[in-house]
């Protein structure tokens, strides 16, 4: 019989596990920072708006990456034994959906900042007025990424390395594969989101024809707050998610730069939530709302009870000693 048909247990190398856990540990606590989102999402409805679309997607493409980890991870933790096909085929699968998952996020911003421009500059409501222009978009993003990835594949543009032990890459054959690889993944949906991004700030700047003072006080300081807003997270952004899609087409993942641009990808996941919260003031509110809460909670706890003596008959009686200003029920 042909040993490829025989099953084998795949399980991590000696070296593999020393890259691997710290991954490990970060997406653990990139799971709780979603879910913490999440739940703010069930306990605050007024976030949850057609508007948000796109942050919502964006955040979706990251939880998927971490299901996308922790199944791989368990897959060479436990001793299963799978046929050689089965084997390609998951390889194959963990190699596709790394990339188009990080490459879906950049199309989705760029999805984000055309739709808040016309917002912003022409006043214009596209999730209301082109409901089904948005979710062809959207249906269009999700699929074309994953029939280019696909396509590449058929064509023989790409390579599979299956390293024992190791985690699965796809890499392009040649020079020219890896520069529109670049171009299409990176270059054009970046640059563009950057452009929308400025055409948005500067048109939220332009303060001429405007008479009343309090209108241009009020869009200057509205200014201020979306530059700083845009400013600390697009840099998280491009920092951390930006070496992984660079650097795919030159480097193993297995390798010592591959595992650096794997640790800062996953970082930028973990902080996500948090970063996506200063996009709009509404995630500001309920993570100030919650914390409020979690505060009031926390006073009425070290509230005390006193059981005090009284001199004049011996009668025990309890007196409730509560701190100011934390008389609010959780």
């Amino acid at each position: 019989m042909d040993n490829r048909t025989n099953c084998e247990i795949v399980l991590w190398s000696k070296n593999a596990i020393k890259t691997i856990q710290p991954l490990f540990c970060i997406c653990i606590m990139a799971t709780i920072s979603h879910l913490l989102f999440r739940i703010q999402l069930k306990a605050f409805p007024t976030v949850r708006k057609r508007s948000m679309l796109w942050v919502y997607a964006y955040l979706t493409t990251d939880l998927l990456l971490l299901v996308r980890f922790f199944l791989l991870y368990a897959y060479r933790w436990w001793p299963i034994c799978l046929s050689h096909h089965f084997r390609i085929i998951i390889c194959y699968s963990e190699a596709i959906f790394d990339n188009y998952l990080n490459l879906l996020q950049s199309y989705i911003l760029l999805a984000l900042n055309i739709c808040r421009y016309l917002q912003i500059a022409h006043n214009y409501n596209v999730y209301s007025s082109n409901r089904h222009t948005i979710i062809t978009v959207y249906f269009l993003i999700y699929f074309l990424p994953l029939f280019g990835h696909i396509s590449t594949i058929i064509l023989g543009w790409t390579i599979l390395q299956n390293p024992s032990g190791g985690i699965c890459n796809l890499l392009p054959i040649s020079s020219i594969i890896r520069i529109l690889f670049l171009l299409f993944s990176y270059f054009i949906p970046v640059i563009l989101t950057l452009i929308f991004l400025f055409l948005s700030l500067n048109h939220i700047r332009n303060t001429n024809g405007i008479q009343a003072q309090e209108i241009v006080d009020a869009r200057q300081k509205y200014h201020r707050q979306l530059v700083i807003q845009s400013s600390i997270f697009y840099t998280l952004w491009l920092l951390l998610w930006s070496p992984h899609l660079l650097l795919f087409p030159f480097y193993y993942k297995n390798g010592t730069i591959g595992n650096i641009a794997q640790i800062l990808s996953y970082i930028n996941i973990t902080i996500d939530p948090i970063a996506v919260s200063a996009l709009d003031v509404r995630f500001s509110q309920t993570w100030r709302s919650t914390g409020d809460h979690l505060n009031r909670c926390i006073r009425r706890q070290k509230s005390k009870r006193v059981r005090m003596i009284s001199p004049s008959n011996s009668l025990e009686f309890s007196l409730e000693r509560t701190m100011e200003h934390s008389i609010t029920i959780c």
